[in-house]
């Protein structure tokens, strides 16, 4: 068995300047690469996601991204039993699919994300240039033994940035927050808050979408806005991180209307930066008259608190 001469011990992989090992930040690297190693079928075994881009943004909490390259995955994928060999299982996704990955959360909420390659189509990954995206972002090589990655380039550790979004993508964007707007506003009116909080999760989608937008095309220094929102208050502006603590309404008539104006709000102004930043002609007359639609709206609420 050949191992690539970078990997040395599990042990003494650094995680953030060389303080802790990664077996300390995740308490299930070690018996997985014991297993890894025990199992001729796998190849190679990596580390990646958080664990591996030494930004020091881990915590008791962060999962275990692992890559496992093996030269029949299906063996894997098929049968969920080996998961045991690693503890209880509380729950993992998918359930009885046979698709190449598994989400496993084991006994503790401890979380490992299980990802099989199989080593024929692997080949053209680490042939490529440039790296993978996920290999840009940081890697770590616990097991090759074939030395499949002993000319890989190593990883700078950094994020992609994301081509600016097109005018038909934008357009696209603003019209679905704005036709959910609507929505939103008459189910208010009609104290249907369970719809009221489906359509307007629509609306954060996308309003998500145009701050990961604005924050990329109107910084002078590359940002990366993660995924999901996750560390948003970061590298969104600060007028946007103030806006995003009042635009979630509690259940009741009252907050919901303050959350959707502030919402509407936030929307418009980052809609009106980004156009300009990207020198895209848009015009908000029909937006501008939806807006003015859902504070008669408003106005109208007779059971409402009118702070309009």
């Amino acid at each position: 068995m050949v191992e690539s001469n970078s990997i040395r011990s599990i042990d003494n992989i650094s995680l953030t300047n060389g303080v802790r090992s990664m077996r300390s930040v995740h308490p299930k690297l070690h018996s997985i690469a014991h297993w890894a190693r025990q199992n001729d079928d796998i190849r190679a075994l990596l580390v990646t996601g958080s664990l591996a881009r030494h930004d020091d943004t881990t915590d008791q909490f962060s999962d275990l991204d692992l890559q496992i390259i093996a030269q029949d995955p299906t063996r894997y994928t098929a049968n969920d039993n080996w998961l045991h060999d690693f503890d209880d299982v509380w729950i993992r996704h998918p359930l009885n699919q046979d698709l190449p990955y598994r989400l496993v959360w084991f006994r503790g909420g401890i979380k490992v994300d299980f990802q099989f390659l199989n080593v024929d189509d692997f080949y053209p990954v680490i042939t490529d240039a440039p790296l993978p995206d996920e290999y840009m972002r940081g890697f770590h090589v616990i097991i090759d033994k074939d030395a499949l990655f002993r000319n890989l380039a190593p990883s700078p550790r950094v994020f992609s940035q994301p081509p600016p979004p097109t005018v038909a993508t934008l357009l696209e964007t603003i019209n679905e927050f704005w036709f959910e707007a609507i929505h939103v506003a008459q189910f208010i009116r009609r104290r249907e808050f369970w719809v009221v909080k489906h359509r307007d999760w629509t609306m954060k989608g996308n309003l998500l979408r145009l701050l990961e937008w604005h924050a990329h095309c109107t910084r002078k220094e590359p940002v990366n806005t993660w995924q999901l929102g996750r560390r948003i208050s970061s590298w969104a502006d600060n007028n946007a991180t103030e806006s995003l603590t009042r635009i979630w309404g509690s259940w009741e008539t009252q907050s919901l209307w303050e959350a959707l104006f502030v919402q509407l709000a936030l929307f418009r102004r980052l809609t009106l930066e980004l156009a300009q930043a990207l020198d895209y002609e848009y015009d908000d007359k029909t937006h501008q008259e939806i807006n003015n639609y859902i504070h008669q709206l408003h106005l109208k609420d007779t059971e409402a608190a009118i702070k309009d």
